[in-house]
């Protein structure tokens, strides 16, 4: 509607600054030579002087007594005839084969028998055709469409993040209905048959179902601190110390080899770095055979960690999905039900808040997460193999792949 209003607001102004440019010059003209009859100084032909080409003296009697040359041989431009009250008019005259002619008439003196001058031009195109509307309406509509995709992509940028929080909202209340629904069964079926049901086993499912709640809500308030303004203070971290300190701290399962590079420092916060790192083990032992490696490396002044493990790997398709919150795939349900679906989705917000990357790299067997930081400082030699509590010499030279032991290696530095 503004445009609507506004074109038509242009194109009434362009109309009329031209018809006031045309009438004014004709104007002019007709004065002009008006005065000139009046003192008897009126050449023949009358000559064009300016953008007014048509000039005729008209009589009493309607005949023409003297033109300039474009007018020469033309009937009279107008029948009109101003009073002697209101000497000088302007008039817009159309012919039968719609060519108009835009001119002013100038009664020369009162006397009854006083000629006419006309003074006036051919109908500027812009006024004689609707090309005008057409260019207004073209800008209008090249207008409207640039505003409405201006606004549709501003408004869905805004939106965005709105529909991505609706979308989290809708999956973090119902991946919390499900414990709290066991939760609320167990609870009335031991009020509902009490003789029925053993007290113990239903403290311990509730139990299980109040630390399921637990653990997906502490993984939403670490996803909102590491999503919100406020950042931990950065400390200088040997990722090699941090790595090797997590899988020393691994209970019994599957065993873990560590090579780590010595002085492979990032800054950052060590909390959250360290929990980073557990996710990645705790996932990759999920999923593994029979061995976890993680590798702690510098490359092109970045610091690199890798955990690999000998599973079934991700799909290419679904190596970005995994890291969405409250996804797990088909086999990690079926391997572990329980967990909260965020480990990774927090993994992944915990190296952008330290301006790195996590991705899943090909590998030859399993899957391999690989985590890259800003590396601070440099790289000693290659470290040594370590392994997970529970893991002895002789399964290590058992298990280790030949392909990956480091330069030097040593099966009996057990860490």
């Amino acid at each position: 509607m503004a445009l609507i209003v506004g074109g038509v607001a242009l194109d009434l102004a362009i109309r009329y600054r031209i018809q006031n440019q045309v009438f004014f010059a004709a104007e002019q003209v007709a004065a002009r030579w008006s005065a000139a009859a009046r003192n008897g100084a009126v050449p023949r032909p009358i000559p064009t002087l300016t953008d007014i080409p048509l000039v005729q003296f008209v009589d009493a009697r309607g005949r023409v007594v003297n033109s300039s040359m474009q007018a020469a041989g033309m009937r009279p431009l107008s029948t009109l005839r101003p009073p002697a009250d209101d000497r000088l008019q302007k008039r817009t005259e159309c012919s039968a084969r719609g060519r108009c002619v835009m001119l002013m008439a100038n009664r020369v003196s009162p006397a009854v028998d006083s000629p006419v001058v006309y003074a006036g031009t051919a109908q500027p195109s812009l006024l004689a055709t609707h090309n005008l509307e057409y260019v207004i309406s073209a800008g209008g509509i090249l207008i409207l469409v640039s505003v409405a995709w201006v606004t549709w992509w501003a408004v869905g940028r805004t939106l965005r993040p709105v529909e991505r929080e609706r979308q989290f909202a809708s999956t973090t209340s119902h991946e919390l209905r499900t414990p709290i629904a066991g939760l609320r069964a167990r609870l009335e079926e031991a009020l509902l048959y009490p003789d029925d049901v053993d007290p113990r086993d239903t403290i311990q499912g509730a139990l299980r179902a109040t630390d399921r709640l637990e653990e997906i809500v502490d993984d939403l308030l670490l996803l909102t601190r590491l999503r919100g303004p406020d950042a931990v203070s950065p400390e200088l971290i040997e990722l090699g110390a941090l790595v090797t300190g997590e899988v020393a701290a691994l209970g019994p399962g599957v065993p873990v080899r560590v090579r780590a590079g010595r002085d492979v420092r990032v800054r950052g916060s060590r909390i959250q770095l360290a929990r980073l790192v557990g996710n990645l083990l705790s996932n990759a032992r999920r999923h593994a055979v029979s061995a976890v490696t993680v590798s702690v490396d510098s490359v092109g002044g970045q610091a690199l960690v890798a955990v690999t493990d000998d599973g079934a790997g991700v799909p290419p398709e679904d190596r970005e999905r995994v890291f969405e919150r409250f996804v797990r795939l088909d086999e990690a349900r079926r391997r572990d039900s329980g967990g909260s679906g965020l480990g990774l989705a927090i993994s992944r917000d915990i190296a952008r808040a330290h301006k790195g990357t996590l991705r899943i790299e090909d590998s030859p067997v399993g899957a391999r997460f690989v985590l890259i930081l800003p590396l601070v400082g440099t790289v000693g030699a290659a470290g040594k193999w370590t392994f997970a509590p529970g893991e002895t010499a002789v399964r290590a030279r058992r298990n280790i792949w030949p392909a990956r032991r480091p330069p030097g290696y040593d099966c009996d530095r057990v860490g």
